[in-house]
């Protein structure tokens, strides 16, 4: 069910609720005190209509206070993707064309013309990738849950993972997952990678303790006031502008793990490090 049917569903329970309690005040005072109610029958009555009207306004003015904001809030936010989006995407946009305008502009040897090539290429594939991520992103809970799940051994699973600057050290070599493994690999591949890129040649520790993963690094960390935000999709901490990436791994990180019941929690410490805590529990 989602936020707004919860939230309409919890306005009229609260309503016929209110309206219920106050009906049955106002029936047993007349039961009990008739000699005193019942002459004023009339007025009891409109007393009535007139407190559940009441009640029903603020109610009412309450929960749609609330909508307005909620509804907003969601506009601002897409806003903000939209021009984040559009923003990506036309970067390597006119890397490509300032490419071919270069390639055009004279004629170019075999080994100039190849080099313009792969750049061009190159600059797709992060289009195509950029794309890829962003379809995701537009999935329905359900649509992502129907794709093909296996079993997966997460200590053995993680091994993939493995280079040189990784300190990995497991204690649950029997917990499993039950999730689509491709799907897994894009969510822990972003933020190991993450966790690679910004701690320069620093290393990382993996660490599987009972159904908690840890991946914690000893880089640049985040700005404490930018903490809240790096869950939102493009959006990239202000001491990380000079290093290559757009700001959506993260998020398509959090909404697999999210979709599959993993909960993930980042705590962090500028230029201390990063330490990014995934429970499992729900899963297993």
């Amino acid at each position: 069910m989602t936020s707004a049917k919860k939230i309409a569903y919890y306005f009229t329970y609260i309503t016929v609720g209110v309206i219920t309690v106050v009906s049955i005040i106002f029936y047993l005072l007349i039961v009990l005190f008739p000699a005193v109610f019942l002459p004023y029958r009339i007025w009891v009555f409109v007393a009535f209509l007139l407190i559940n009207g009441v009640l029903i306004y603020f109610v009412g003015k309450r929960y749609a206070t609330y909508m307005i904001e909620r509804i907003d809030n969601t506009y601002q936010s897409e806003k903000s993707f939209i021009s984040n989006a559009s923003h990506e995407l036309n970067n390597p946009l006119t890397a490509i064309q300032g490419e071919c305008e270069i390639s055009l502009m004279r004629e170019r040897t075999p080994a100039e013309y190849q080099i313009a090539l792969q750049r061009i290429l190159s600059e797709t594939k992060r289009i195509i990738q950029l794309m890829k991520h962003l379809m995701f992103l537009s999935k329905g809970e359900d649509e992502i849950l129907k794709s093909a799940t296996e079993t997966v051994f997460l200590a053995e699973y993680l091994m993939q993972f493995m280079e040189n600057r990784i300190q990995y050290s497991p204690d649950n070599f029997a917990f499993t997952l039950n999730v689509n493994p491709q799907l897994l690999k894009i969510a822990l591949e972003n933020i190991i990678g993450n966790a690679l890129k910004y701690s320069g040649d620093k290393p990382i520790e993996i660490r599987l303790r009972g159904t908690t993963l840890e991946i914690e690094d000893q880089g640049i960390g985040i700005p404490p006031e930018e903490l809240s935000r790096i869950y939102q999709p493009f959006y990239r901490a202000g001491n990380t502008r000079g290093l290559p990436g757009n700001g959506i791994g993260l998020s398509l990180s959090i909404r697999i793990l999210h979709v599959y019941g993993a909960e993930v929690s980042i705590t962090s410490t500028l230029n201390k490090g990063t330490k990014v805590r995934i429970d499992f529990s729900a899963m297993g």
